[in-house]
C-alpha cells in the first residue's frame, strides 16, 4: 500500500532541493506502482538526447512528460505510452539494466489503461471548461458530471491511497 505521507514527503523534499539524487526520485515514484514506473521510463527516455534520439526512431516521436502543476499532463502522458507500448516495450528491453524495477508487466499496463479511462472525463471537462466564454453553469454542470462519475467508479486499490488521503 502506498504510504500517503511518503509521497507528500516527496514534494516537499522536492520542492526544497533536497532530492537531487535520481535513484532516490526513481524509488519515489515507485511507490505510485505503474504509474510510477511510467513516469520513471519516460524520465529515462527523455534523460539524454541519444535516447531520445532512440526512442523516437522506435516510435515516430516522444512521449510527453507529466508534471505536478499541471495533472492533466498524466493523462496526456498515458494516452500516448498506451498506443506506444510496443516500442516502450522494445525500448525497456534495450535497456533492461537500468529499468529492471521499472518494466511493465501485463496487469501493470491493465492498470495503466484503467487510470487512463478513468482520467479521460477530467481531461475532456478541463476543455469544455477553459476559456473566455466559460459561464458559472457550465462549470456547475461539469462539476455535477464529474461528482457522478467519481460515485459510479468503484474505489479499487489501485486509486484508494491516492483518493482516501
Amino acid at each position: 500500500m502506498i504510504g500517503i505521507e511518503e509521497l507528500e514527503s516527496y514534494d516537499e523534499q522536492d520542492r526544497s532541493g533536497e532530492l537531487t539524487d535520481e535513484e532516490a526520485k526513481r524509488v519515489k515514484f515507485r511507490l505510485l506502482g505503474p504509474l510510477g514506473q511510467a513516469h520513471n521510463i519516460v524520465i529515462h527516455i527523455r534523460g539524454s538526447p541519444k535516447r531520445i534520439e532512440e526512442f523516437k526512431t522506435l516510435a515516430s516521436r516522444i512521449i510527453p512528460m507529466d508534471n505536478c502543476t499541471r495533472w492533466n499532463s498524466w493523462y496526456n502522458m498515458l494516452v500516448v505510452l498506451v498506443n506506444l507500448r510496443p516500442y516502450i516495450e522494445k525500448y525497456c528491453q534495450n535497456h533492461e539494466d537500468e529499468l529492471e524495477d521499472d518494466i511493465l508487466t501485463f496487469q501493470d499496463w491493465k492498470k495503466l489503461c484503467t487510470i487512463k479511462d478513468f482520467l479521460a472525463p477530467f481531461s475532456r471537462a478541463t476543455l469544455f471548461t477553459k476559456g473566455d466564454s466559460t459561464s458559472i453553469n457550465r462549470t456547475l454542470f461539469t462539476m455535477d458530471v464529474l461528482i457522478k462519475h467519481l460515485q459510479t467508479k468503484t474505489i479499487s486499490p489501485l486509486f484508494s491511497p491516492l483518493l482516501l488521503s
